[in-house]
């Protein structure tokens, strides 16, 4: 019997043609300040999307953080902080609104930084966010915030999963 495997060829174009989940990615730095507030420091990058992001809310989940804080933002851009409520079980957020230009297609801002309380036994994670139309607040695009950009994540798992390919096909 003639084991097939598939060509390398055909897995570079299989991953070559992945699409990211979303279109914009939120990258955070977390930091231990002490006890247990930390600080989160957000890039986003405007990686697809055909027009300026304007305004863009991070979640924060209630059972897991109080006490947020805005630390620091870019010059022309407005940050409002609302503290999670465990008494009505909402969420959190901190929402960051353009005064002029925004993030333009290809592009990306930094140091928006939140201090808070993390009430897990672990390292402050992932978070839902939204891009935002601040004229219609009809939601643009959504995702989680990430360590490692999308594309990156890809190409490294694509590269890993070849290398175990090559080394199967080699023992055989």
């Amino acid at each position: 019997m003639k084991t097939r495997y598939m060509p390398t060829g055909a897995i570079c174009i299989f991953l070559s043609s992945m699409q990211p989940v979303s279109a914009t990615s939120i990258i955070y730095d977390v930091s231990y300040i002490f006890g247990n507030t930390w600080e989160y420091t957000y890039t986003v990058n405007n990686d697809t999307l055909g027009f300026n992001i304007d305004e863009f809310t991070v979640y924060f989940d209630f059972s897991l953080y109080q006490n947020l804080s805005t630390i620091s933002v870019p010059a022309s851009w407005d940050p409002l902080v609302v503290e999670p409520d465990n008494f009505l079980n909402n969420d959190g957020y901190y929402d960051a609104l353009a005064l002029s230009g925004g993030i333009t297609p290809g592009s990306s801002a930094g140091s928006f930084s939140v201090r808070f309380n993390y009430l897990g036994n672990d390292t402050p994670g992932p978070q839902d966010f939204e891009i935002v139309d601040p004229i219609t607040f009809n939601v643009l695009d959504s995702g989680l915030t990430n360590t490692i950009p999308l594309p990156a994540a890809a190409w490294l798992f694509g590269s890993g999963l070849i290398g175990l390919l090559v080394a199967a096909r080699r023992k055989v």
